[in-house]
């Protein structure tokens, strides 16, 4: 006890409290009231800093992906706000180098696979790995699908934009519009058959992709590959689409400036357009097959209408249907007939087959246009 102050020690409670006086005490008690030092008038408050000023810990982060504004057509939408030059120039080189180890890895496990539960195989010759036909097959179609995923997971990372913003203006596959597309496919398909078969009597050619003729095979050896053929085709098709007319259509389209003023305006407005990328892609999907002369005037024009398309409709799915039809029919007429050694058989072909395939393709494109204005497919973002 301090023997300046008589009495015990003051309790804590408003003693405790600083810069308060305490209360004064009770009628008629024998203490007498103390005086605690006071704080000056300028000693500042317990808590200085106003609130906000230290980094919360808690503070919303910057998001991962950004994606295109609002009213974006198809082939601009890598044109977000993290885009930068070099994202889809490094995109590009990190697909063909990814899509090179990734497929590289299947056919090491798929070989590893096939050694452990069929035994070793001889020695491939040619393009063959495996010494049946349907599983080389199935392989090929394989190391072409799984390049589906790569494409998005690279629009994801270099780019910082939706994965499946390669897809469609709503960033994911729109698969009742995909349905839909099959719908004219079909009608490609069945046109293509009259028109070959009408062409063909008039100017009957004498080379052909591949080498005619064949008779069925029968239900038992056709069944393995037809179910191989309709299982993966799809995917080998849809991996096709978004690499030749989704990556490539909308890295060429982020390198239109937002402001189309400016200088070399012409410039300006070419890489606005989603003709470059068209172009591009079509000249590289045509160098992809190993088809020359008609054969590839042919592939690069059926190129051409899907990458209108899918800037059109604003997504792959046009494309991908008449895709899918395609090869389906491609592959499944082979197996049928026994000729599935041939499937990987490409060269020229006659000019009737450019030719016929003229009216097929305008069918389509005609159709689809119809169809999607008639479902009011949005085609912006």
């Amino acid at each position: 006890m301090d023997p300046q102050q008589p009495g015990p020690p003051p309790h804590p409670g408003p003693y405790s409290q600083p810069g308060q006086p305490p209360p004064p005490p009770p009628h008629g008690s024998p203490y007498p009231q103390q005086h605690p030092q006071q704080y000056p008038p300028h000693y500042p408050p317990p808590y200085q800093q106003p609130y906000g000023a230290f980094p919360s810990p808690y503070a919303p982060r910057e998001p991962r992906t950004v994606p295109a504004p609002a009213g974006t057509p198809y082939h601009r939408l890598a044109r977000t706000a993290k885009h930068a030059w070099w994202r889809p120039l490094v995109g590009t080189i990190l697909l063909v180098l990814f899509g090179f180890v990734l497929t590289s890895l299947v056919v090491v496990m798929w070989v590893i696979a096939h050694r452990v539960l069929a035994g070793p195989f001889p020695t491939p010759s040619g393009t063959d790995i495996f010494p049946s036909d349907t599983e080389n097959l199935a392989s090929t179609l394989v190391l072409l699908g799984v390049l589906t995923p790569l494409v998005g997971l690279i629009a994801w990372m270099v780019q910082r934009r939706p994965f499946w913003s390669v897809a469609s203006v709503l960033n994911r596959i729109r698969w009742r519009w995909l349905l839909w597309c099959c719908l004219p496919a079909l009608g490609y398909i069945a046109l293509s058959f009259l028109a070959g078969v009408l062409v063909d009597a008039v100017a009957p050619a004498d080379e052909s992709i591949g080498t005619s003729g064949g008779d069925w095979i029968g239900f038992g050896a056709f069944v393995v590959p037809a179910l191989v053929i309709l299982f993966l085709v799809p995917f080998q098709s849809a991996a096709e689409e978004f690499v030749f007319r989704g990556w490539l259509i909308q890295a060429l389209g982020a390198y239109g400036p937002d402001d189309p003023n400016g200088k070399a305006r012409w410039l300006r407005a070419v890489f606005r357009s989603p003709w470059p990328g068209i172009v591009v892609g079509g000249v590289a999907f045509a160098s992809a097959h190993g088809y020359i002369g008609w054969a590839m005037a042919d592939i690069f024009l059926f190129a051409l209408v899907v990458g209108w398309l899918t800037v059109r409709t604003g997504g792959l799915e046009a494309a991908i249907a008449l895709h899918v039809m395609n090869n389906l029919i491609a592959f499944l007429l082979p197996a049928a007939t026994g000729r599935l050694d041939q499937w990987n058989v490409q060269g020229s072909a006659p000019w009737t087959l450019f030719v016929a395939d003229i009216p097929c393709l305008a069918f389509y494109l005609l159709a689809v246009t119809w169809l999607a204005r008639r479902q009011e497919i949005r085609r912006l973002s």
